[in-house]
């Protein structure tokens, strides 16, 4: 029942919130013909069909559909130099229907084409004189194009008028309207026998509510300039679709508004006028002319189907019923199987998640709406093959984030392991792997194992390919003092990593042992450790207890108190939830292992240098149960620079891709006992690093965009502002997730939450270059953590965080270059700089943590190696372990 409240409270609000965009124009009807329009042909789609032949039976279909509106047209080339071959043909074609033409010569900087535009165009006003009315000598080619001079174009004028020779036919030509109000536009009004201004409010950002104010001021200042000059409105209309410009919003219920309340100011006030345009003109759109907007202004689309009407009711989002059914619907089916698959939680969680679904459905919806897809080409197909499969990928990646959210907060039960005494306790062998470690510091970890308050178990250190003696002498000699059930050994050339060492203990390990613990040589575990996690052995399916890996060093700086605070969301959030699921990831230390289990799955994995998760996950295919305990049992010690922090993450991630490319058939499918919840939560469990690895690959592309965009203005654009918003809306959530989870279940108070989430993003460009080169490549050396080291000096700042920072500089020039070539005119620009800007913080976040752990402020100093305590014969001399 907490289901369906949910999902119906969520379907009912979202479609409500689709109807919201929607609202009624008070447009007034227009019920004559239009004074004219603008005309380039339909059906063209490319700029190869807009330059091709055009035939009479093309040009006469769409006069035809013309004349039943319009009273002219305006054409802007003949097709003799310029444009469409055939056009021409128009006036011939015109007089069939009662239409006039207002016959355009396209002016460019190509005077030989000018000679040969200007001679047909003047053949064709001679055979025409009654269709044609008026001449429009060039195109915004002065002021626009800026291809010509004023004087240029004046003679262009001045050679068309003796050409003709004919005063009742009009002859100027067409600018912007900015153009006619400068001085040096008098020369050519002085030879052209009308003014024609191009008044387009979308472009100057103006909104709809104020575009008709807009074009009545502009009108009155340039009959000011022009008192004893024919005015006439060469251009003016809106755009169906395309980008938000400024306060301009493309739709076709505002070009229907604005056109509907033009045309009946436009006959009130006696104004010449040509509306932008007949048909849609795709060509335009791909061939990079005006933007994508420059495809969708037509009162007809390019087959020539009506945009709208000029009469009857006006609504602002008409096909909001379409998108409001299609969002509930979407919502409530895939709400339903999100839902379905989630344990019990409290009705809170269930809002969550569906309030989560329905913003995904909801922005897939804008994402469709806002990619301009009438008129498909090739390149927007192309764009969708890598637009859709990211779309999906960050869809899964916010609803698997807020599932964790919701059941991290509002699971109804947890599983805590069992407890009880042993009647006999089962031999236990623990193995400390080391290699070329600080002695002082093992020493400590074998001195809080000797304190065990357990009987029954050995312990193997197995030192391998430590070259120093000095470091694992001192070992050897302190385990003596401890007694029998400590035992040193010693190899040289050992291979296969750590899996090597630990395969090796294996061999190594008392017959009678039933299980094997593994810890780090750093931590120092807690007396009952192994009573506690010994009886979950009882059920003969557990294979695994996982106790959480934790710190004692969180206090010694600023640096590692950041990295704890990052550390440790995982063990008291992450951790906790996959073990509700037997689905934990095991780690190197401060485990346990069932030993028969581990001898039927063949040992530690040599191949791989995350083999501690990599045997885990062969338990599971095997069919057995790993538990997790979130209590802490044992601590040891982090990384002691950033360098070092980053290597150990570095090495975990490319672990994973090792393990994904070798167990991807098992996980995906194949025959292997994993349950649906084990293989979510290995998949879920490394999404967020292929969204780092994403996040890497589109940050180098958002650079090389950028650096397009300013080179080449009119071809590159910035991308959709659904796109951009989408990597805001994944920085947004998952920041909100980290802080809220941490405050609540990790109990680092606000200030811990943001240093977890600084010292995560820290990490992005290490854990994104470990999913690239994992997926790319095949082996990479195993990567030791080092511990007891000197912390960096602020000279390395640089150098360790060098690619973060070269990153951060080249997003920051990004930035920089967008405002400077866009002048944050549209929405677009403010989200693209707002993305890029998201972007940038895990590159700024790296710096930070960079200067961070080279302060010194508090820190202890390094164990020596060489230095060899006093041994250890009894209970008084233990606390060197504290």
């Amino acid at each position: 029942m907490r289901i369906l409240i949910a999902l119906l409270v969520v379907c009912v609000g979202s479609a409500a919130f689709w109807a919201s965009l929607d609202h009624r124009l008070d447009a007034p009807d227009w019920q004559g013909q239009l004074r004219g329009v603008s005309y380039t042909p339909s059906h063209l789609y490319t700029d190869a069909d807009h330059d091709e032949h055009l035939t009479d039976a093309m040009i006469r279909r769409d006069l035809e559909q013309l004349s039943t509106v319009a009273k002219r047209v305006r054409t802007y080339t003949v097709g003799a130099g310029y444009g469409s071959h055939g056009m021409d043909r128009v006036p011939y074609i015109a007089k069939e229907f009662g239409l006039k033409v207002s016959l355009g010569i396209w002016l460019g900087d190509n005077l030989d084409k000018n000679a040969a535009e200007v001679a047909r165009g003047i053949q064709v006003i001679k055979d025409n004189p009654t269709v044609i009315d008026r001449v429009f000598v060039g195109n915004e080619a002065i002021d626009v194009r800026a291809e010509l001079t004023p004087d240029q174009v004046a003679g262009y004028i001045r050679q068309v008028k003796k050409g003709i020779n004919n005063k009742k036919i009009e002859v100027g030509t067409a600018e912007i309207y900015n153009f006619w109000l400068q001085d040096r536009a008098k020369d050519v009004a002085k030879d052209a026998d009308f003014v024609a201004i191009h008044i387009l409010p979308y472009w100057d950002g103006v909104s709809s509510d104020q575009a008709l104010n807009n074009v009545a001021d502009i009108y009155e200042k340039i009959q000011k300039k022009y008192p004893n000059k024919r005015i006439v409105i060469g251009e003016t209309g809106w755009p169906s679709e395309g980008r938000v410009h400024r306060g301009s919003v493309p739709s076709a219920a505002i070009e229907a508004d604005y056109l509907r309340h033009f045309v009946n100011f436009a006959a009130a006030h006696n104004y010449d006028y040509y509306i932008m345009e007949s048909f849609d003109q795709p060509w335009k759109g791909a061939s990079g002319h005006e933007g994508a907007v420059g495809a969708y202004w037509g009162i007809f689309d390019a087959e020539g189907a009506p945009k709208f009407s000029f009469t009857g009711p006006l609504t602002s989002f008409a096909q909001w019923p379409t998108f409001a059914a299609s969002a509930a619907a979407g919502t409530f089916v895939l709400g339903a199987v999100v839902l379905a698959v989630l344990p019990a939680l409290a009705l809170e969680g269930y809002f969550l998640v569906a309030g989560m679904v329905a913003l995904v459905v909801s922005g897939a919806l804008f994402i469709a709406d806002a990619s301009s897809l009438r008129y498909v080409d090739r390149t927007a197909i192309g764009g969708a093959l890598l637009i859709v499969p990211a779309g999906l990928f960050t869809a899964l990646l916010l609803i698997t984030e807020t599932s964790e959210w919701a059941l991290s907060l509002w699971r109804r039960r947890r599983t805590t392991l069992p407890a009880s005494d042993l009647a006999v306790q089962p031999r236990v062998s623990i193995h400390v792997p080391t290699h070329n470690e600080p002695p002082l510091m093992v020493i400590q970890t074998l001195n809080a194992l000797s304190r065990l308050d357990y009987e029954n178990y050995e312990v193997i250190v197995l030192d391998n390919n430590t070259a120093d003696d000095r470091d694992w002498k001192p070992v050897e000699a302190h385990c003596a003092t401890l007694g029998p059930r400590f035992r040193f050994y010693h190899f040289d050339n050992m291979k296969g990593f750590k899996a090597g060492a630990l395969n090796k203990a294996l061999e190594l390990t008392d017959p009678t042992a039933e299980h094997i613990a593994v810890i780090d040589s750093d931590y120092q575990v807690f007396p009952h450790w192994l009573k506690t996690v010994i009886p979950a052995f009882a059920d003969q399916k557990v294979a695994i207890v996982q106790a959480p890996q934790d710190y004692r060093d969180a206090k010694e700086s600023l640096f590692k108190t950041f990295c704890y605070a990052e550390y440790t969301g995982f063990f008291r959030i992450g951790m906790v939830e996959r073990n509700e699921h037997n689905a934990i990831i095991q780690h190197g230390t401060m485990c346990v292992v069932r030993r028969s289990a581990m001898d039927e799955i063949g040992g530690w994995a040599e191949w791989c240098i995350t083999e501690d998760t990599e045997l885990g996950l062969r338990l599971f295919e095997a069919g057995y149960i790993a538990l997790y305990t979130p209590e802490t049992m044992g601590r040891g010690l982090m990384p002691d620079t950033y360098a070092a922090f980053k290597g150990q993450r570095y090495r975990w991630v490319y672990g994973a891709m090792q393990i994904l490319k070798r167990h991807g058939g098992s996980i995906f499918g194949g025959k292997a006992k994993l349950t649906l919840a084990q293989r979510y939560h290995f998949v879920a469990g490394w999404l967020p690093w292929f969204a780092d690895g994403l996040a890497l690959v589109f940050g180098v592309l958002s650079l090389i965009w950028t650096a397009l965009m300013a080179i080449a203005p009119k071809h590159f654009d910035v991308p959709l502002t659904a796109l951009s918003s989408v990597a805001l809306a994944l920085f947004t959530v998952k920041s909100v997730k980290t802080i809220w989870l941490h405050r609540a279940k990790v109990g680092t108070g606000f200030t811990g939450s943001i240093a977890a989430a600084v010292t995560g993003l820290a990490l992005a460009y290490t854990v994104g270059k470990g999913v690239v080169l994992g997926l790319l490549t095949s082996s990479s050396p195993f990567l030791r953590t080092p511990k007891c080291e000197n912390s960096a000096p602020w000279t390395q700042i640089l150098k360790i965080s060098a690619m973060e920072t070269i990153m951060l500089i080249g997003t920051a020039v990004a930035i920089t270059a967008t405002v400077a070539v866009t002048h944050l005119q549209d929405p677009a620009d403010l989200v693209w700089v707002a993305a890029l800007a998201v972007m940038a913080v895990p590159y700024a976040s790296a710096v930070l943590v960079a200067m961070g752990s080279t302060i010194k402020l508090g820190r202890r100093p390094a164990l020596e190696p060489d230095l060899t305590p006093a041994p250890v014969y009894s209970k008084a001399k233990m606390d060197i372990a504290a």
